[in-house]
Parts: structure tokens; sequence; C-alpha cells
């Protein structure tokens, strides 16, 4: 049975530089700061987010329209170089809460009838955008080609029974579609970019890694949550889904061997237990549903759980795995693609199939206290190479590149 690292972590730190700053976003902000004075008013570039996000759980894809979005609203109010006659805005389908600071909102209000998936977004949203267009939820605009669109997986090619046939059929359409015509496409990890160009989405030349932020963790507070463990005994804890690609039947058959070691098992999110059960999985009574939890619970759980056992298939990004970091909550991740890309040395792993290296790796966490202090101080140092506000910035040297600020200021 094997836990350690495989050996493509070796190199994932420095995959993960990729979400620094470039130092071709140095540059331009070097050029827009020497330009003349009076340049915000002789460039004019607008750009709009298409804020479709907004009718959505935030988390997931839409998380990273809404920290993308506050970090562009943030380095506006800094007036940032790169934002220096630019002018964004929100354009959303519904009222919403979510109104940033400086960037203006804009209701374009969505047709109630007919009332279909996608339709705002593909029939409505593209007459109202002057100039560029930033989506940062995969299903973007097909008919604007002043784009930059962020395709975030391909799991439903590559996973397609975790999906139903209309939302397998939306994304095989439209997704080749936007990558064509799309001026940049922006994926989250290195693996993404692959499949993006292995499935012939869009070709790597016009592809861009963001990768996640992890920042946001950090204003999730234990402090505030009221949750309560439900038991004395330690805990690991995961996150169950529906989908066949998350792999929640392989958390709920380490539960009977947890129990002999002492240890419960709680599964946070909206998952349906009795269906595995019916399955003829075992539920043994250290297996603690919580259900959907709020960010402060989830942090409040991370902060005392043993461990978070992540035993996914595949990721686009997993996120789940940098808010672990953040809040001390060492990681046994599945070595299936692309969790060590992003995890690097920060955490331990499993085959996705192999009980025995998941029991094997969260009895050394149990047993080697020492062991499991060094696993969270290197992941709290990874936590740190995930920064929203840097790949603001990446948006900010994209829209630039496109607005046409010449090549030789930013190359």
């Amino acid at each position: 049975m094997s836990v350690q690292s495989p050996s493509t972590v070796a190199s994932a730190r420095e995959a993960a530089a990729d979400a620094r700053p470039s130092s071709s976003i140095a540059r331009a902000a070097k050029w827009w700061s020497k330009a003349p004075a009076d340049r915000s008013r002789q460039v004019s570039r607008h750009w709009a987010i298409n804020g479709d996000f907004v009718t959505l759980q935030p988390t997931g894809v839409a998380r990273y329209a809404r920290e993308v979005t506050q970090q562009l609203d943030a380095l506006i109010a800094e007036q940032h170089p790169l934002t220096r006659g630019l002018h964004l805005e929100l354009i959303v389908p519904r009222e919403t809460s979510f109104r940033p600071s400086h960037i203006p909102t804009r209701l374009v209000p969505e047709f109630q009838r007919p009332r279909l998936p996608q339709f705002w977004v593909q029939a409505q949203l593209p007459f109202h955008v002057r100039g560029g267009l930033l989506s940062f939820c995969n299903l973007a605009p097909v008919a604007t080609r002043r784009h930059i669109a962020c395709i975030h997986d391909l799991h439903t090619w590559l996973m397609p029974e975790s999906f139903g046939r209309g939302f397998r059929w939306a994304h095989k359409i439209i997704l080749p579609l936007l990558g064509r015509r799309a001026e940049r496409i922006t994926t989250v990890s290195g693996l993404s970019r692959d499949h993006l160009v292995g499935n012939g989405v869009a070709p790597q030349s016009k592809i861009v890694v963001t990768y996640n932020g992890a920042d946001h963790a950090r204003r999730w507070s234990a402090a505030r949550s009221r949750f309560a463990p439900k038991s004395e005994r330690p805990y690991v804890l995961c996150l169950g889904r529906d989908l066949k690609y998350k792999n929640t039947e392989l958390m709920l058959r380490l539960a009977p061997f947890l129990n002999d070691m002492g240890i419960d098992l709680y599964v946070a999110g909206n998952v349906d237990l009795s269906a595995y059960q019916r399955d003829g999985i075992q539920l043994t009574d250290n297996i603690y549903a919580l259900g959907r939890i709020d960010d402060d619970d989830f942090a409040r759980v991370l902060s005392g759980a043993l461990c978070f056992i992540f035993p996914s298939r595949i990721e686009g990004f997993g996120l789940p795995a940098v808010e672990a970091m953040v809040h001390g909550c060492p990681i046994i991740a599945s070595t299936a693609p692309c969790l060590p890309e992003i995890c690097g040395d920060a955490a331990l792993y499993a085959h996705p199939d192999r009980i025995d290296d998941w029991l094997a790796a969260i009895s050394r966490l149990n047993e080697n206290k020492a062991f499991r202090g060094e696993l969270i101080e290197r992941g709290n140092a990874r936590a740190a190479d995930y920064s929203w506000r840097k790949i603001a910035e990446q948006y900010l040297q994209l829209m630039a590149e496109v607005d046409g600020v010449p090549s030789s200021d930013r190359s």
C-alpha cells in the first residue's frame, strides 16, 4: 500500500507558481504608469462581466466568479495602472444582493417566457455587451468574439455518467464553439488545460491557467459557528455529493474500519446516504451526515478534524483542499488528477479504489502528531500560493492584451 506523493507532485509547486502575477503583468502596469497623464482620456476600454453566476449557490464555479469580480472591484478602487481607461460593468439577469462597490451593476431581466437554461446567456446577454466580455462559469455566449471565458474542466466529457444528458450535450456543443470564437480561454489547472487541448476545445496558445484562490477561506470564522461535535471521538471529514466521480462510496466503505479505530466519519454536503444503503453499503453508527453547512460551520468542522479526505476520481482544481489548508486541516487526497498538482507536498495521497491506502494514511496522522503538525505547516505555505487578487491581475493583463496594449511592453 502507498500513501506517499506520486512522482508528479515533485513539480507541483513550480506549476502553482503560475498563479503568481507574471512579470508580463508588472511590465504592462509599468507601461501604463509611464504613459501620459491623459491616457485614460485617450484610451477608453469597455468590458462587461457576465453575471449569470449571481443566480447560483456561491460554491464551485460561482465562488470563482464572485471572488474574481470582487478583486477586480478592489483593483479598480486602488486605481491599479491596468485599470486606467477601463470601464467595467457587471450585467446580471436578476436583482441580486451581490453588488460590487466600484463596478456598476446593470440589470438585463431574463425573459420569463421562454425561461430556458442558457437562454439569457446565449440569446439575451450578447446584445447588451459594449466592448469585451468576461465570463467565469463554463457555458458562456458563443456569439461574442471579444471574449475571455473560463472553462473550468471537461468533467461532462470525461465523467459523463455523473451528469444528465441535456447538461452533457450543452457542454458538448457550446464549449468547442466557445473555444474557437473567444479571444482567450482561461482554466484552473494544468490538467484542465491539457484536457481542453487534447479534446480539441481550444488550442494551447489561447489558454491561460489561472488556478483558484484560497484567501476567501480566511474570512470564515470558526468562532462564529454554533456547530458542536457529534461525539467525543476524533473524526475525519469529507464532502459528499451524489456524483459518481466524487467517489462518495469509498468514504462510506471506510466507516466500519474507522469505527474499529475509534474514529467517526463526518459527511458534509447534500448527499442521500439511504441510496448507498440500498446499494448494499453498510451505514455504521459512526457516520454523521451534516447536510449542507455554511462557511463558518465548515471552518469549525475543518479546524477540529483529524483530517480532510478527498477521494475524487477527477477535479478541475479541488477548491475544498486549499480551504482545508487555510484552516489547519491535514489532507488525504486521491492520486487521481489533478489533486497532486494542486496540493503538492502538502497532502498525503491514496489510490481512489484502495481502502487500505486511505486507512494507512489516516492511521499515520492519528498516531504521529509531529508529522500531522508538519503537514499542517506545509498546507499553510501551500495555500499562500493561491490568491484571488493575483487571478484578477491576470484578467487585467488579458484584457490589456485584447485591447491592444503593445506586445513589446508586455513580453
